[in-house]
Order: structure tokens, then C-alpha cells, then sequence
């Protein structure tokens, strides 16, 4: 892998498409530009995406892509001999996202930059929401759970406020061989072959030109994506073969859909670079995931990733459940549930309904439209319909009840607590290390996933703290679960 870490590179997105600018030296002179006269000041501070993904690097070590997309309309220009200058610091910081408690936990940056950015354009008549100043940095880190500080400072002079974001950044291990893993993956507006080592946008052979926001559809259709897949060796395979399976599955369900799928059968090398399309203009608007799973001569998956991102195709009408004849109403299992049945489903599928299907569960008060409700709830997880079975539906009770063996106590079934819970909504652990009797630390147990789709590798840790045998969940890297930043210290005695 080439290692140099690239830092500058601006292109405009302009409604979807990429329109070529002109970008100023960082070190260009106040003397080359003939400013006298601005653009109207605008009040609203600049808006600005950030994402990132992690790639392996050298040992111990892993390389970050931050990707930055400034909102082209919210900038403040002057003009220039070759049109319009819009200028824009922003600092840049990875912290450790724990607070310093513990000896030896870095108070300091593992890595920062301060850019000075300059960006050009023929007119700023035309500039409409939507368009973009797209810049990307890359940096080396040591894996592990970060947090990623983008600050652009007031511009006083422009009546421009400044700007203050963070975001939580874990930062995969790579360096494990005998573990096949699959890159973050990298949503983009644009993929194209170059040998142009110069651009950078440039990766194994290609510009890769990042979607910093992950929204796709009216303007911007084809969802371009690139990953890369590590230690394809070893027993996954006897053919020298592997499968790459890329495909879309809506957010709130696990089957792809069935227009959005791809299998192509590689070579096994390492790294394996890979890269694709989709064409999202048929997709409603709504939350997607993009997934990739790496599959042996068994059809069985080795690695697994995913991205989410977000379609806007307000032409697009979303289709509603259609059951067929063969799975009607009366005749299903539904039909026959009592009240005490369906109080106990709605406590179970709480752990993995959308927000959505909450509140409309909630505003259904009549039995017999429960449960219809709860048939069209499965109905639309289950992975192949064809089939009598609900894979889905017993994936998902095979983990209720192993919570429920596993993790019962004397005061909340197995499937209530947090490691249940955990369980259940997230499937089994990649791995779990325990750590019952450690010196000076209430017991606890740590759990490692290698892929939560929209969320890449993820970790919890579960703390007995009053050592009764109640783990619960202290701290996690998973969004909307609990966070504490200083969670090693709530492990001491």
C-alpha cells in the first residue's frame, strides 16, 4: 500500500455532478489577489459534513480518510482575478475520547493539522444549496476510540461565526492475520481509473472522489463505493476463490432488496481492493445500508461490512406490504394469538422496531389490528418468503431464549438485561473477553463486534459494579447507546 498521506484537494459538487474549480496555493499572497469588493456577508456560520473511514496501514497503525464537505452557498467570497475566493482555517484533532483518569492515558492529540483553505469559482450567482467544497486529509493512528474535533474559527472580518463539531470515531485493528476483515467503506459521488499519483483523491489506481454527507438520489443517482478486504489466505477457501456479496438493505431490515444485489467471485489475494455501483434513482427516500459480506467455497460469510446512507427521491413512491393468499390473515399463527401473547411480543420486538413502528403500535388499540400489525412486523424481515419458515423471526427467539438461559437473574429475565438486550438487538459477539477476577476491578466483560451494520467494528463493556452478578451496560461505541468517556474508571474498586 502506498504510504504517504495526502492532504489537499478541493472540487465543487454541484448538484450531484462534479464541476472542476480552481484551487489556491496554500501559500498564495494577499498581494495575488485583487479583493476589494465581497460578496454580501452572511450570517449563517459555514455548513459542513464530516465522515471518515479507516483503511490498514503499516503495523500498529491505521490509516483515517476524514472527509470534510462544505456547503458552497454558506461560505463568504471576494473577488478575485479568476473570479470569486472563499477562505476557510479549520483545525483538525483526533483525541483519545477518554478523560484523563488513568496513568498513562494521553492528555494531548495523537494527531492534529490546521488548514487554510482556499477555493475559487467563476460566479457565485449560480451557487444554490446542495453544492460542495469537498476537501479530504489522511492520517496515521494507533486503533483504537476516538474522538474527531473540526473547528473553523470566527471570521470577524467576514461577519462569519465559527463552527464546533465532534464526532466519535473508532479506529479498527487490522493487524490481526488470521482474520479476514473488510475495510470502512467509502460512499462516493465519484470513482474514475487515473494514474495521476498527484491527485489526492488518488488511491490503488483510481480518484475516489468521497460524499462526505451520504445522501444520494434526485441529482446525485449512482452510489459509487470502495473497500478493501485483508488476509484473503489461509483455509477460507480451496479454489482460490472467494465471493464478494455487495447489496442494499432498507435500515430497519436485515434481506436485501431484491434489485440491489451483486455477487462476483474473486481471486483470493491480500488486500483486494473492492470497488462498484448502484443506481439508487428508483430507491423512495428513506435510511439505507449498504453491506458487503466476503463468502467462502461454503457460501458462508468470513467478514462482513456496512455503511449507511440516505436517499431523497421525493418522485418515488414507497410500496406497501402486499400478503399473499397463501399467507392471509385467517390462516396465519397471528390470528390465534391471545392478548397475554401479543403484550409479550410488543414488549420483545420494542428491542428492534423503529421509531415508526413504536409510535404506530402504540396508537393501535383493538387486538385484531395488533395482530395483523405484528404479521406485517416479520412479514417484512423475513429473508426469503418462499419459505415456511421466518428465518428472521427464529433468528431473532433463538436469542431471546439463550438470553434467557444465559443471563437470567433474580430480578429480570435474560432477554431484559443489558447483555440480553445487547444480545438480541445486535446478535452474538464477534468475541468476549472476560475479566471476573482482576486485581483492584469489580468484574466485568468486554464485548467485540466486528461489524454492526452502520456502525463497523463496535464494543461493550458490561461492569458488575456491586459484584451480585448484575453486569450492566456501562459504556459502548455504538450510537445511541450509553457512553461514558471515562468508563476505565468506573472499573476500579
Amino acid at each position: 500500500m502506498q504510504k504517504i498521506l495526502y492532504r489537499f484537494v478541493f472540487v465543487l459538487l454541484l448538484a450531484g455532478s462534479l464541476v472542476p474549480t480552481l484551487a489556491v496555493a496554500q501559500d498564495a499572497s494577499a498581494e495575488e489577489a485583487v479583493a476589494v469588493t465581497t460578496a454580501p456577508v452572511q450570517a449563517v456560520p459555514v455548513q459542513v459534513d464530516v465522515d471518515h473511514a479507516s483503511f490498514a496501514f503499516e503495523t500498529g497503525t491505521t490509516l483515517v480518510e476524514l472527509y470534510l464537505a462544505f456547503e458552497a452557498a454558506t461560505l463568504s467570497y471576494v473577488t478575485h482575478e479568476q473570479g470569486y475566493l472563499a477562505s476557510l482555517p479549520v483545525d483538525l484533532a483526533i483525541m483519545r475520547s477518554t478523560q484523563v483518569s488513568l496513568e498513562g492515558t494521553p492528555s494531548d492529540p495523537v494527531w492534529t493539522d490546521q488548514l487554510n483553505l482556499s477555493f475559487v469559482i467563476a460566479d457565485t450567482t449560480g451557487l444554490s444549496e446542495g453544492q460542495h467544497f469537498v476537501h479530504q486529509v489522511r492520517a496515521a493512528v494507533p486503533p483504537g476510540e476516538y474522538e474527531l474535533q473540526v473547528g473553523i474559527p470566527e471570521q470577524l472580518e467576514l461577519g462569519k461565526p465559527g463552527v464546533s463539531m465532534k464526532k466519535d470515531m473508532l479506529v479498527p485493528d487490522f493487524g490481526q492475520n488470521d482474520l479476514v476483515y473488510v475495510s470502512d467503506v467509502t460512499l462516493a459521488s465519484s470513482i474514475q481509473q487515473s494514474s495521476d499519483r498527484e491527485d489526492a483523491f488518488y488511491k490503488n489506481g483510481m480518484v475516489i472522489r468521497p460524499n462526505a454527507n451520504q445522501l444520494f438520489g434526485s441529482g446525485l443517482n449512482t452510489l459509487f463505493y470502495y473497500a478493501e478486504v485483508y488476509n484473503l489466505v489461509g483455509d477460507i477457501s480451496a479454489s482460490g476463490k472467494y465471493t464478494a456479496f455487495t447489496y442494499i438493505a432498507d435500515a430497519n431490515l436485515p434481506q436485501p432488496l431484491a434489485a440491489y444485489q451483486k455477487r462476483a467471485q474473486r481471486t483470493l489475494r491480500s488486500p483486494d481492493v473492492l470497488v462498484g455501483t448502484f443506481n439508487v434513482k428508483s430507491l423512495p427516500s428513506g435510511s439505507y445500508f449498504l453491506r458487503i459480506a466476503i463468502l467462502d467455497d461454503n457460501n458462508e460469510a468470513v467478514a462482513e461490512q456496512s455503511r449507511k446512507f440516505f436517499v431523497y427521491n421525493p418522485d418515488v413512491e414507497r410500496e406497501t406490504l402486499v400478503v399473499s393468499p397463501e399467507e392471509s390473515f385467517e390462516r396465519s399463527q397471528y390470528a390465534r394469538m391471545t392478548e397475554e401473547e401479543i403484550d409479550r411480543m410488543v414488549e420483545h420486538v420494542d428491542i428492534i422496531a423503529s421509531d415508526t413502528e413504536r409510535r404506530r403500535l402504540k396508537s393501535i388499540r383493538d387486538l385484531d389490528e395488533r395482530r395483523r400489525y405484528f404479521m406485517t412486523f416479520w412479514n417484512v424481515r423475513d429473508p426469503d418468503p418462499n419459505t415456511p419458515i421466518n428465518e428472521f423471526q427464529e433468528q431473532f427467539y433463538a436469542l431471546v431464549q439463550y438470553a434467557n438461559d444465559r443471563y437470567t437473574n433474580s430480578f429480570s429475565e435474560g432477554w431484559k438485561t443489558d447483555r440480553g438486550r445487547t444480545l438480541v438487538k445486535f446478535g452474538a459477539p464477534t468475541a468476549i473477553d472476560p475479566h471476573m477476577f482482576d486485581t483492584g476491578y469489580v468484574p466485568y466483560e468486554v464485548w467485540e463486534y466486528n461489524n454492526i451494520p452502520g456502525e463497523g467494528q463496535a464494543q461493550f463493556i458490561f461492569a458488575d459494579a456491586d459484584e451480585f452478578g448484575m453486569f450492566e451496560l456501562i459504556h459502548s461505541t455504538v450510537t445511541g447507546e450509553r457512553k461514558l468517556s471515562n468508563w476505565r474508571q468506573e472499573l476500579l474498586k
